[in-house]
């Protein structure tokens, strides 16, 4: 009689085993199936930057998650000022704001007067200045 129960025992801890790790599965694929369902509805705020020169001021949107400024012809907003780098500095969105990091460019990346040393946080009436280049941000 004592080894049936043992059995029945052994058999019903196996069986909860089994269930609690088959849970632990079904939990973990429904929190990957949701994060993934969130990303998707992340909206992008357009990123406008105005550049002023002497003679006139140019703008320019941007609704994708990463621009690149910089001479480079490649980059997202190429600028033709002398003073800036071919890569010169990244603007980025994510944690719900926009970034924005300097590429190790020669005259380094100032926003409102302060020169960036690290990725920072960006908002809407910021003041860029990359070599002679100042640029405005608006956040729509």
């Amino acid at each position: 009689m004592n080894a049936i129960i043992v059995f029945i025992l052994r058999l019903c801890s196996i069986l909860i085993s089994y269930f609690f790790v088959g849970w632990i599965g079904y939990s973990i694929f429904a929190d990957l199936r949701q994060g993934r369902h969130a990303l998707t509805k992340v909206q992008i705020p357009t990123l406008s930057l105005q550049m002023k020169t002497d003679q006139q001021t140019q703008e320019k949107k941007f609704s994708k998650p990463e621009v690149v400024v910089g001479r480079d012809p490649a980059a997202d907003l190429p600028l033709s000022e002398e003073t800036i780098s071919q890569r010169h500095c990244k603007i980025s969105f994510h944690h719900k704001h926009w970034w924005i990091e300097d590429l190790g460019s020669t005259n380094g990346t100032y926003l409102n007067g302060h020169i960036i040393k690290t990725p920072t946080v960006i908002t809407n009436g910021d003041d860029l200045r990359l070599g002679q280049a100042t640029l405005s941000i608006k956040i729509d």
